[in-house]
């Protein structure tokens, strides 16, 4: 089988709504690159700062689908954005990522390792020998590679909360898991029933698969659908936290939904500089509280509520 991979390259404060996009045209996959042996690089890691760099995968006759990215990078952007077209092999589609996708850290003890490196000697040292927190994952085409600030956002603040002794969760839900990695950092600090939703098949699969690539104490309970925030589980069972990594477009169109989710605390990202404080409007208005924890990186925020 053949898809139709698009290389995208628009500015970062672009990304927000250009995800929406995607999210809405329901594209066969889609993921950021950060390591990109063709773009300019910052000297140390090769992190890409000033652009966003995206691979978008289309069915080959999804001619409506190529159109509407165009368009929208020729209204928003039309002298600071660029794109390529190209046909490939299912092989090659599900295999693109992994030239860009390499172990890394992320806080004091997690390390975000894709699943066809965990057992390599070379990554085994760079996290055992220190007492670190592997995340073994394999995004596919679902968000969730750890890169985005948004998880990084997330995982560093649970990661800080564990390292204070102020992790003290036993379930959790995740809405909008991608590939799973957040309810998997959620596990591994020793969360022990976590339910987890995404509107994307692939998420759903991905989360699942990546679940069972990690290892758990005995007891672990993890259960994934394929659901929006209107699903009842969010509001008929009880959480001790809640975790909301999607952006502030849908955030803000399903704020009665989060009213419902019957959890004390939750922790948002997804959410950039300029939507920010219009963001906390909504939740003092529909989720009456206080904000416990805030951080800004690259312009995205992870906000951590306590509801009243």
């Amino acid at each position: 089988m053949e898809y139709r991979e698009l290389k995208v390259n628009l500015p970062k404060e672009l990304s927000d709504p250009f995800y929406e996009l995607l999210d809405s045209l329901q594209c066969a996959g889609y993921y950021e690159i950060l390591f990109d042996g063709e773009a300019p690089k910052e000297k140390d890691q090769g992190l890409i700062r000033d652009n966003t760099n995206i691979r978008i995968y289309l069915q080959t006759d999804e001619v409506e689908k190529e159109l509407k990215i165009l368009i929208f990078l020729k209204l928003h952007a039309p002298n600071n954005s660029n794109s390529e077209s190209r046909i490939i092999e299912t092989r090659d589609y599900e295999e693109a990522y992994k030239e860009y996708y390499k172990p890394f850290p992320i806080g004091n003890k997690l390390w975000v390792i894709p699943t066809w490196e965990k057992n390599e000697p070379n990554t085994i040292a760079l996290w055992k020998p220190t007492g670190g927190i592997p995340l073994f994952i394999n995004p596919g085409v679902a968000f969730g590679t750890g890169h985005h600030e948004t998880t990084k956002l997330i995982l560093e603040h649970l990661d800080s909360l564990f390292a204070e002794g102020k992790f003290l969760f036993q379930s959790a839900c995740d809405v909008g898991t991608g590939s799973g990695i957040l309810s998997i950092g959620l596990a591994k600090f020793g969360v022990s029933k976590i339910f987890a939703l995404d509107i994307d098949p692939n998420a759903v699969k991905a989360a699942w698969s990546n679940w069972t690539e990690n290892e758990y104490p005995k007891g672990f309970q993890f259960s994934v659908e394929e659901s929006g925030i209107d699903n009842p589980k969010l509001s008929k069972e009880k959480y001790d936290l809640a975790i909301a990594n999607i952006t502030f477009a849908v955030l803000s169109q399903n704020i009665r939904h989060l009213a419902k989710i019957n959890a004390p605390r939750i922790i948002f990202s997804g959410i950039i500089t300029e939507k920010k404080d219009e963001f906390l409007s909504l939740l003092q208005s529909h989720l009456p509280g206080k904000l416990l924890y805030s951080k800004e990186w690259n312009e995205w925020w992870v906000l951590d509520w306590q509801k009243n």
